[in-house]
Parts: C-alpha cells; structure tokens; sequence
C-alpha cells in the first residue's frame, strides 16, 4: 500500500494468491480497525511522552460511494440521494503544527429522522452531534503522557462536547457557530465580545479557495484582524436536565480589518478553556486554530491520493478496515512532506539549518531503497539526499514543473510521482535480489 497509495487492491496486490489474501483480510470480522492501529497509536503514544501539550485535532468527512450500489451498510450523504459513511476522525498535531498521527476514528451511518419525532426520542437515540464527545472520552481513555487540547471547528459548537471535554480534565478550542447565551444568560456571545476593547492584531495566511457551492474563487492573500477576548460563563442548555452546570471559559474575537471587495472576511469566534489573559495568549490560541487545517490536508491525502472512495467492497465494515489503514498511510505523506516543506525557488537562499537540509532526517523516515533510487534521478549521492530535494524529485517525476508562481505540488501530483518511483524501487530490489543469489552461487 505505502508504494501505492493511490492504486486499487489489484494494483497494490499484483499476485492473485496476495489479492485474495488482502480480500480475506479486509473482509475478516476479527480485525478491527482498534487492533490496526495498535501499533500506530504506540508510536503516537511514545512521541506525546515528552510531556508539554498536544493538540487533538478532529473533524468529519464524507466517504461518497454512490456508484458502488452493492455495497451493505451504508447511509445516506451529500444531498441525501447518494450513499456512504461520515468518517470522524482525530489526529495528534503538536502545537508547532507537526502531526503525530491518528488516534481515533469512528464511521458513522446516517440515517432518515423518523418524522414527527419528539425532542424526547430524539435525545434518547444516537445522533451525528455524539461523535464529538464520544470521541473524546475515548482519547481520554487513552491517557496519553501529556497535556490534550481538542481543537474542532463549528460542528463542535454544542455544550455536550465541551462537558465531555471537562468532565475528562482536558482542554477545548472550539471555534463558535451559536450566539449562545454567556454570563448566566444575560449576554449574547458576539454582542459582548463586540463591546470588549481591540487589544491588539494579528496577521492569518488565507489560502486560496476553488470555486465552490455556487461562491466564486478567492485568491490567497495576508489578512490583518483585530483581536479581542474576555472571560465567559456559559450556561448549560435550558430544556436538557442532564446538564446543570456552568463552564467557565475564554472567547477570542478574531476579526479581519478592511478585507478586500468580493472576498468573505476573517471571522472567528474561539472558545476556549484555557487561560487567555492577555495578548501573547490570545495568539496562542488563534495559532492553535490554524492547525485545524492539518487535518482538511490529511483528508486530501486520503480521498484524493490514496482513492479511498474508489475501494470496490461488498460491505463498510471492510471499508472502516481499509480506511484504518489508508489513514496511517496519509499520516506518513504528511510527515515527509512536512520535513521537506520550503520554497520551491531554487534562486532563494535555503537555510542548511532547516529539517528539510538534513539527510539524516530523510533516512530516518524513508527506506534506504528509495533513498538510493530517488538519489540516481537527482543526481546526487544517496547519504547526501535531503528531504526537500527528496520531495522535489518525486513531484518533477509527477509532472511538477516548479516555477516559482506554482506554489506547491497536488496531491495528485505527488502520487504520479510516487507511483512511478515505486516502479523504479521494485526493480531495483529484483536487481539487487538477482545479483546476490548470483554471488551465493559462485
């Protein structure tokens, strides 16, 4: 699979006694996707043991496989014409924005609400907003050796997922959808946070945005936001008598000042359970956020480079398993392209400093194989291979032409790339097979 994420089974698997083997795995009721990432998780888990804090980044995304009409177990996603799982998944980032991996994922089948349905019934059955507190308490049942700060975006806006968090004595920051009541239900959140003073700005890199849902494009650009933040009391919910207690926390108020015409302006309302008393803090938070993203990249990762919803199985439960191990897979990707993050402008001075211009770096993440083949195309020796040039060479070989307007490659790219290296790795380890049985043979 780690030669060829994006290729189906068949392609990963090209002998047939292996294809059926893979098949029989994926389709064995005993493997769970817990027992999958065990070893995973003991990595993650001995990476948090220095201590500090590490931020538990989580998020939804559909898993579309409307053209796969046979497969069982599915619910309805998109418009609710095609069918498919939600995939709730966390990751381990630190708070530099390095992933560390996965820590829990749980699929979810979406299901028609019951018409007429009571409030009653509805809070007495399983509901999508569940996932975000249901996966918190099993990551805190994981009792990793650190600090654990859950970082959501607006799906996490509820009382139950920040009570879970509490009630787990770890940290929250979730950014606000709700103009919920604050201070004992005197307040509204964005008036009283509108009456706070500015006391300082802040500088957020916007990433360009496609076309999307009927809004036009948007080009990257640097935004300038005010900042304000203030201690709030928020009240628990009125009409559910299983929460009675108030949560004391923090809102930070990030607001872009003079966005360009045609563009939607910076927008964030944080709310967070850690101390945000002055401006260094107030930062810290809103840089915490943009680590969020790290997990929309690691979707992109799964669902455009490794093809997950292109998997032809009979069941989800053999997707859940697939996707276990496509996740560790889009974990590894994130990490290596990480370490050999720089410009792509040959002309601009690189620090030899940086991670990305260490070899030692490269060696301890990749294998040696690929180190000696992807060296032979960037004519270079394989013990002096850098990470960035390592990352650069498998790109150009994906048709990444690395002009400085380019920005940085696709996945999609990367995968072109990757693949073709793969090709490359097989026949050199058949070569290199070849020549040692010739040595033991005289």
């Amino acid at each position: 699979m780690a030669f060829r994420p994006d290729g189906s089974l068949p392609k990963q698997h090209g002998d047939w006694a292996d294809l059926k083997a893979a098949y029989r795995f994926y389709n064995n009721p005993k493997v769970t996707p817990d027992a999958l990432r065990a070893k995973h998780l003991n990595h993650v888990r001995t990476d948090c043991a220095s201590g500090g804090t590490i931020l538990c980044v989580q998020d939804g995304s559909e898993l579309d496989y409307s053209s796969h009409k046979t497969v069982q177990g599915l619910g309805f996603v998109g418009d609710g014409r095609g069918q498919g799982l939600l995939q709730h998944s966390s990751l381990a980032v630190t708070t530099e924005g390095s992933v560390l991996g996965v820590l829990h994922q749980i699929w979810w089948k979406r299901v028609r609400t019951p018409d007429g349905e009571t409030r009653k019934q509805r809070r007495s059955r399983p509901k999508e907003s569940d996932l975000w507190g249901q996966s918190m308490r099993v990551i805190a049942a994981l009792k990793l050796p650190c600090r654990v700060i859950h970082v959501c975006d607006r799906g996490a806006d509820i009382f139950e997922a920040m009570y879970a968090v509490r009630e787990q004595n770890e940290g929250f920051l979730i950014r606000a959808e709700h103009d919920r009541c604050v201070e004992d239900g005197r307040e509204k959140l964005w008036a009283f946070l509108q009456r706070q003073p500015v006391l300082g700005t802040r500088v957020v890199e916007v990433s360009p945005r496609p076309v999307r849902g009927g809004r036009p494009a948007q080009p990257r650009r640097t935004a300038r936001c005010a900042l304000r933040f203030a201690p709030v009391r928020i009240p628990p919910p009125r009409n559910d008598p299983r929460f009675q207690t108030t949560i004391a926390a923090w809102a930070v108020y990030l607001i872009e000042l003079d966005p360009p015409a045609g563009v939607d302006p910076i927008e964030w309302m944080l709310l967070t359970s850690e101390p945000v008393e002055d401006l260094d803090q107030a930062n810290t938070s809103v840089t915490w956020y943009t680590f969020r993203w790290r997990i929309e990249e690691w979707h992109k990762a799964v669902k455009s480079g490794c093809r997950l919803e292109a998997a032809q199985f009979e069941s989800a439960e053999a997707i859940e398993r697939l996707a276990t191990m496509v996740g560790i897979v889009a974990v590894r990707m994130l990490q290596l392209r990480d370490a050999a993050q720089t410009t792509w402008d040959t002309s601009e001075t690189i620090d030899n400093a940086s991670p990305s211009e260490q070899p030692h770096v490269l060696q301890a993440m990749a294998p040696w194989e690929w180190i000696i083949v992807v060296s032979g195309l960037a004519r270079c020796a394989p013990e002096s291979l850098t990470p960035r040039l390592f990352w650069r060479t498998i790109a150009r070989r994906g048709g990444f032409i690395g002009r400085k307007s380019d920005g940085h490659p696709g996945w999609q790219t990367i995968w072109r790339g990757w693949s073709e290296i793969a090709i490359r790795v097989e026949a050199f380890e058949a070569a290199s097979a070849h020549l040692q049985a010739r040595k033991s043979y005289g």
